[in-house]
């Protein structure tokens, strides 16, 4: 697989990232290229035989790797062994969902709600 890139590009993409309107300059003088960072990490996954799972606490989310087709068990391994070995339920709700129905809440009650969550393991 190849995925051409330029890295001095992302990096200039890169250097302007923090203001707004230097970005929308940059990208518009680039002739309508985009950053290809995000595809190299999909393919990269995808090659890998790789996905990604997220928690969400209060004060954090947090992104896990794990092997493509992990049960949530395996998954809880990855956060810590000790995890994956007194596993007892998982509460799941695909990322599009969360996002859709808890409207930035942090709570997952429209989610609950709406019939689009469900819990896996014992």
């Amino acid at each position: 697989i190849v995925i051409p890139m330029s890295v001095s590009w992302e990096v200039e993409l890169w250097n302007v990232k923090g203001d707004a309107a230097a970005t929308e300059a940059f990208l518009a003088a680039s002739n309508g290229q985009k950053s290809v960072l995000p595809r190299i990490v999909k393919v990269g996954y995808k090659a890998l035989s790789l996905q990604y799972f997220f928690t969400a606490g209060e004060d954090e989310v947090r992104c896990w790797t794990i092997p493509a087709g992990a049960c949530a068990p395996e998954a809880a391994g990855a956060i810590h062994t000790d995890f994956e070995r007194g596993f007892i339920k998982a509460e799941v709700v695909s990322f599009d969902d969360f996002k859709t129905l808890s409207n930035g809440a942090k709570s997952m009650a429209a989610v609950k709600a709406a019939g689009k969550y469900r819990q896996e393991g014992r």
